[in-house]
């Protein structure tokens, strides 16, 4: 059980926009371009996260790794297509337990080559799910987890793109788990400050309850 929790949490946070939960699944337009496909991948990653319906789940995943396939063989090398295809691994990780750990390395090399194309792109998300996957799979032999490569993967993110509320959460929950409890205590409280400064919208009400709860559970 301990291991099923890691690997649906390492696939949360990835999406970068709001889909309303409990929505039919819309597919990619066909022919769609690869914009289009990697905007579909996020939006089953963000249904994903609200779907208690492990069947619905599962069809979400399918869907996004069929939408990942598309856009790389559009286009192999952008960074878009290569983070949507990290982001669809992370969904079938999480409802393919058996077969995890091979997927988020995977997963995790994707990301990698993504991060080296456009570091910037999703405000240097190839970089903070690294992070966030590296800080809560579990370690070997159970899986690739390392929260010291964690924190300087989510340091990556927060350093290119500071003012993005999400990277200081990623930075914060790898301080916590490698032993650095005011460290984190201090990227918590710039995540919620940053976020208090933004338009009110559903992605900033999550990431200020985020920084609450990461803060609550700090010693």
């Amino acid at each position: 059980m301990r291991a099923r929790l890691a690997w649906a949490l390492a696939a949360l946070p990835l999406a970068a926009c709001t889909v309303p939960p409990r929505q039919p699944a819309v597919p990619a337009p066909t022919h769609a371009s690869s914009a289009e496909l990697a905007a579909a991948i996020a939006a089953a990653a963000r249904q994903s996260e609200q779907e208690v319906d492990p069947h619905r789940r599962a069809d979400l995943a399918a869907a996004a790794s069929r939408d990942a396939d598309e856009c790389i063989a559009q286009a192999p090398e952008a960074a878009a297509c290569l983070f949507g295809r990290g982001v669809a691994l992370g969904l079938e990780a999480r409802e393919h337990p058996a077969h995890a750990s091979a997927l988020l390395n995977d997963m995790l090399s994707t990301l990698a080559r993504a991060e080296a194309i456009d570091p910037a792109y999703d405000d240097a998300g190839p970089a903070r799910v690294q992070g966030l996957v590296w800080t809560r799979a579990p370690g070997w032999p159970l899986g690739p987890g390392d929260p010291e490569r964690g924190l300087a993967a989510a340091q990556r993110a927060a350093a290119l793109r500071p003012q993005h509320p999400p990277n200081w959460l990623a930075v914060a929950e790898a301080q916590a788990k490698t032993g650095a409890p005011a460290d984190a205590r201090a990227s918590y409280e710039r995540a919620r400050d940053l976020a208090t400064a933004l338009p009110d919208t559903p992605d900033r009400a999550e990431w200020l309850k985020e920084a609450q709860q990461g803060l609550r559970h700090l010693p």
